[in-house]
């Protein structure tokens, strides 16, 4: 169903992919990571060009590590082979890994408009977030908001929600948070990336 409206559209919503079981311990094990001071504030661009820019990103990320993973982390990632099988068989991308993290948006948190892969020979393919928040209060603004010529598509963070599209075709931003914003983001990334393009 995801790959097969993501293949239509370019763009798939899905509520309650993560159960209330599996959000809350996501939601825990980031805020741990959180207590450890184990984020750090995300960056601009790739490899040598990446920027720490908070007039364009002010949220803090810290990235997963598959094979220090803890046991939440195992199981997400393996529904996210899943989907990458999926994604193989119904849209052809050759995808041959994935790589993501947590974000954490303070309040005032915002992401310009941007693309996650900024041109044709980025290794990025799909893009994927899984918001983790309980419940997102009413007029928290924060949105992920999908660009599409003139047009634009506002999504609500709410916790246990998947959002993915083509990371080479969507523009996309997120707007100014009025409370604390969690999330895991990550990329389905096909054959040939050797990691240097995390941003």
């Amino acid at each position: 169903m995801i790959a097969m409206q993501l293949r239509n559209t370019g763009l798939c919503i899905c509520p309650n992919y993560l159960s209330h079981d599996m959000l809350l311990r996501a939601r825990q094990d980031c805020r741990l990571s959180q207590s450890r001071d184990d984020f750090q504030a995300a960056g601009v661009g790739q490899g040598l060009d990446r920027q720490v820019q908070t007039d364009v990103r002010n949220d803090s990320t810290l990235w997963w590590d598959r094979a220090a993973g803890t046991q939440l982390q195992q199981q997400l990632w393996s529904r996210l082979d899943d989907l990458q099988l999926a994604f193989n068989r119904n849209l052809f991308l050759g995808l041959d890994h994935f790589e993501g993290h947590y974000s954490i948006y303070p309040k005032g948190g915002f992401y310009l408009r941007h693309l996650d892969a900024g041109t044709v020979d980025s290794l990025r393919q799909v893009t994927v977030v899984i918001y983790l928040n309980e419940d997102w209060p009413v007029g928290a603004r924060g949105q992920l908001r999908m660009h599409s010529g003139n047009h634009f598509q506002d999504i609500s963070p709410q916790g246990g929600t998947l959002v993915c599209f083509l990371s080479q075709e969507s523009e996309h931003e997120v707007l100014i948070c009025e409370a604390e914003r969690l999330s895991f983001t990550g990329w389905f990334v096909r054959k040939g990336a050797t990691g240097e393009n995390h941003k």
